[in-house]
């Protein structure tokens, strides 16, 4: 793989993203609408499809990452690719977010980057890797009952976790997943001096917004809707 033919993947890439955030937002404003209608069905529908919507602007962002221009050699992108293939979205973020810290350091042997990598783990993790559990089922056709992973009987937990996923939730996901792509972004395109100079501005704008939401639900947000018209739903 060449450089030009990295570039043109990017930059093909950077336009599935901005046309899955348009589709984002467009969801978002018609379960607002119906929310105010108090239309149960069709929030739940389209709170699925947004579930959907999550997987693949989450894997669409991680390709476009992948492919930074000057970022990862072709045998690393290969290296990440497989990893993400063989063990899943998350592990390929982990894989990412290794490879891209050897260019600044031996995070093994400098406490600082060691921090650094524990926090976007822990990221990884908690907003990747968990919800994702709930959302694949989401994917593979299992709206209201969730099955085990032999399709052989009902997973109860995942079948009310189902039943509780709501647009509110979603969208914070979506807002600290992109927030963390601003992280790594900086991490694999300037190394040694981006990325220091803004994690920590990346990362007080991410506890900010979740120490400011930390209180949002969909309860609140159906009362902050009931103040508007109608009408006007689908214009916020």
């Amino acid at each position: 793989m060449t450089n030009e033919e990295i570039l043109e993947l990017y930059k093909l890439q950077s336009c599935n993203v901005r046309k899955l955030n348009q589709v984002k937002e467009s969801l978002i404003k018609d379960i607002n609408f119906y929310l105010r209608k108090s239309d149960d069905f069709q929030v739940e529908v389209k709170t699925k499809l947004l579930a959907i919507l999550y997987v693949a602007w989450s894997e669409a962002q991680f390709i476009q990452i992948v492919y930074t221009p000057s970022a990862f050699s072709p045998s690393e992108i290969y290296d990440i690719k497989k990893i993400k293939n063989n063990n899943g979205l998350a592990k390929g973020w982990e894989k990412m977010v290794d490879l891209a810290l050897q260019k600044v350091g031996k995070w093994s042997k400098n406490s600082d980057l060691h921090n650094r990598r524990k926090k976007l783990f822990e990221i990884i993790k908690n907003y990747i890797y968990s919800p994702s559990l709930l959302r694949n089922k989401v994917a593979h056709g299992q709206w209201f009952h969730a099955l085990n992973t032999d399709n052989t009987a009902e997973n109860i937990d995942l079948t009310k976790k189902l039943a509780e996923l709501d647009s509110v939730e979603l969208d914070k996901q979506f807002e600290v997943h992109q927030r963390l792509g601003s992280i790594i972004r900086d991490l694999v395109q300037s190394p040694k001096k981006g990325f220091h100079q803004n994690y920590w501005v990346h990362m007080t704008d991410l506890e900010e917004y979740l120490d400011k939401t930390r209180d949002w639900n969909i309860e609140s947000k159906k009362s902050k809707l009931f103040l508007k018209p109608i009408k006007n739903i689908k214009d916020n």
